[in-house]
């Protein structure tokens, strides 16, 4: 089950399930459709979702009945994809520094220095993976309430109207469109360049699938880490599976996507999955 419609981030399971179609058949999310709901209720065995999705639902499920039932199996992102970008209109406005294009570090200290003079709002997707971020980002620049955060929701095109916000996004997908719409890149913000080190998405089991069916928990793991060397190995051929199901999207975006994609699944890890348990 994945948790959303289907993009470049799930190119491994993709992969995986090209190798193995008997085996592995891929469910689409979508803005109705609860990952979780559709593992506890066994209408799927294994299930994409955020590491802080999965953290929260273990706090409630302990809470609740002392123990959960979920078990993350496989990390798919080493790092969290949500970043945030802004309108190189609305950067020249506010005198972004052409230094900072090529300098992440120096691009995120200006961002925080327009966000503490009220020059600039930021965008939260609210109860998603962005608030996790941004507070952890938030906490270690030493920040407390005082930055105004605006909710936003999923229509990342509100961007193309040039406004003083930073637009919250998946790094590995949304900005590839939308500098194509400009025909210029965006300026990105990213965590990670801060040293932000939250997972993104993992995958998902039952305690009760586990315990019955370890080999076939094997298989899938197996499957996907292979799935993922195989876009890493092939980046045509991985560009080509995920554009049979992602459609209105050049294959030019695509691959970059996919590329970008990888660099979050292999980022500080010898192998796709690795997971630190402490």
């Amino acid at each position: 089950q994945l948790n959303w419609l289907h993009d470049p981030t799930f190119t491994g399971e993709y992969l995986a399930a090209e190798a193995d179609k008997s085996f592995i058949s891929i469910k689409v999310g979508g803005p109705n459709i609860f990952p979780l709901n559709e593992l506890k209720s066994g209408q799927a065995n294994f299930a994409v979702v955020g590491a802080d999705i999965f953290l929260r639902a273990l706090d409630k499920d302990q809470i609740s009945e002392g123990r959960s039932e979920l078990l993350a199996v496989f990390v798919d992102f080493q790092r969290n994809p949500v970043g945030w970008v802004l309108h190189p209109d609305a950067g020249d406005a506010l005198g972004f520094p052409k230094a900072a294009i090529s300098d992440r570090k120096l691009a995120n200290s200006w961002m925080f220095s327009q966000l503490r003079k009220k020059r600039l709002l930021l965008g939260d997707k609210r109860g998603t993976e962005t608030t996790s971020v941004w507070l952890k980002w938030r906490d270690m620049r030493g920040l407390g309430d005082e930055i105004k955060v605006v909710p936003v929701g999923f229509d990342a095109s509100i961007i193309l109207d040039a406004p003083k916000l930073l637009f919250p996004v998946y790094l590995n997908e949304e900005p590839f469109k939308l500098s194509a719409k400009l025909s210029r890149p965006l300026i990105e913000f990213d965590p990670a360049d801060d040293g932000v080190r939250l997972y993104g998405n993992v995958l998902l089991t039952t305690r009760k699938f586990f315990d019955q069916h370890p080999t076939a928990v094997k298989k899938f793991t197996n499957l996907l880490t292979l799935g993922w060397y195989a876009a890493r190995h092939d980046l045509n051929k991985a560009t080509a599976v995920v554009a049979k199901l992602y459609h209105g999207v050049d294959k030019k975006i695509i691959r970059e996507q996919v590329k970008k994609t990888l660099s979050f699944v292999f980022e500080g890890t010898k192998a796709p999955g690795d997971m630190d348990v402490s």
